[in-house]
């Protein structure tokens, strides 16, 4: 009898590092608030963030700052919902957005940076200027446009966060013209 019950717990501590360890290392998925090929979650920088998200935060590397702060927004996939593909060439265009400064950054599969030696793996509002602007994402520089390498990227994903933001950033994200990821082409087609 000593020995069932001893089984059951063990099974239940396997069980539970097990489903942990899936949660934290395996797909991620930030949140509920999805706007175009973009996802959020109210919760990210905030203290009342469950322990799991927190862990999911943690794993990203975020270091997510408070959510009158920071706005993060994550894709994956393209407009059309394709996953992001490093062999693949995205036309990433947008406007100004309702904060006082924003930034997009490449992160390769590994949640890391891409490690291409192309330093092309963010651009920001100073970089682009106010208004309309339009990148490329992809393995190689395309003419003076600028460029986020996805090269050695794997499936990537791109962060937007909006810094100081408005209070229809915080309260509606859903409202928000957020940029747009259209594929171009992909592997020897580029």
């Amino acid at each position: 009898m000593i020995w069932r019950a001893l089984l059951s717990i063990l099974l239940g501590l396997l069980t539970g590092v097990a489903a942990a360890l899936f949660l934290v290392f395996g797909p991620m998925e930030i949140g509920g608030i999805q706007n175009g090929a973009w996802r959020t979650n109210a919760n990210i920088g905030a203290s009342d963030a469950g322990p799991l998200l927190r862990a999911v935060v943690a794993r990203r590397g975020l270091l997510a700052l408070n959510r009158s702060e920071t706005v993060y927004f994550t894709a994956w996939e393209d407009d059309q919902g394709r996953a992001l593909d490093a062999t693949c060439r995205y036309a990433v265009s947008g406007q100004d957005m309702p904060t006082r400064w924003w930034s997009l950054t490449l992160y390769a599969d590994d949640d890391f940076l891409p490690r291409n030696g192309d330093a092309a793996y963010a651009l920001t509002r100073t970089d682009l200027g106010e208004g309309a602007w339009n990148i490329i994402a992809g393995p190689e520089r395309f003419g003076t446009t600028p460029w986020l390498s996805t090269r050695n990227a794997g499936a990537f994903s791109i962060t937007l966060r909006l810094y100081h933001p408005e209070d229809v950033v915080r309260e509606d994200p859903e409202s928000l013209d957020l940029p747009s990821i259209q594929l171009l082409d992909c592997g020897a087609d580029t």
